[in-house]
């Protein structure tokens, strides 16, 4: 008799055990946007899970959570000429996507690999033309830069490579003196 009841408890306890187990598991029914998982450094929600990305009035995208990963040695910039835009990578992914404006017809944006050789805040004139250059950043000490200007929506420069001025501020604000800077006519890697 005692062997019977220890029995029936056992399997009565196996059977809470094992409904108890399947309730924490998911399954397609269930609202996955409520389970969160831990992934790298952050956590991630469910299935739906997409960083929360900054969209400008200027048509530039930050991503938070990757330019919180940005350092000195994971981090450069792109330009990319054909499609006028402009991304700051972290670790190789998108930080910020910007538009930008390059050389006009008859002027030329160099290509090329490049270093942050100058990095100005503001009161940066242009000596040609007189006008400011906020966030100036000079490519490997040649007279083209990176800096904010006006964009227009195409090509418009003398040569240097404009950003609008929320996105220049934030691309220097997380590069340093060194950062990599490198102008494709073409560029497939975003």
């Amino acid at each position: 008799m005692k062997s019977r009841v220890l029995s029936y408890g056992l399997s009565l306890c196996l059977v809470l055990g094992a409904m108890a187990l399947s309730s924490c598991q998911t399954n397609d029914t269930w609202n996955k946007a409520a389970s969160a998982t831990r992934g790298g450094n952050a956590y991630s929600r469910g299935l739906y899970a997409r960083p929360k990305i900054d969209r400008q009035k200027s048509g530039a995208r930050i991503n938070p959570m990757n330019l919180s990963q940005s350092t000195k040695g994971n981090t450069r910039l792109v330009i990319d000429i054909a499609d006028q835009k402009g991304y700051l990578l972290v670790n190789g992914k998108v930080a910020v996507e910007t538009p930008v404006s390059t050389a006009r017809a008859g002027k030329y944006t160099p290509r090329g690999t490049f270093s942050m050789t100058q990095r100005v805040r503001s009161g940066k004139y242009s000596t040609i033309y007189g006008v400011e250059m906020p966030y100036w950043m000079r490519l490997s000490g040649t007279v083209f830069g990176v800096h904010a200007g006006h964009l227009p929506g195409y090509p418009a420069s003398a040569g240097c490579v404009r950003l609008p001025a929320s996105a220049a501020q934030v691309i220097f604000d997380n590069t340093t003196y060194g950062t990599k800077v490198s102008i494709y006519s073409s560029w497939d890697g975003a």
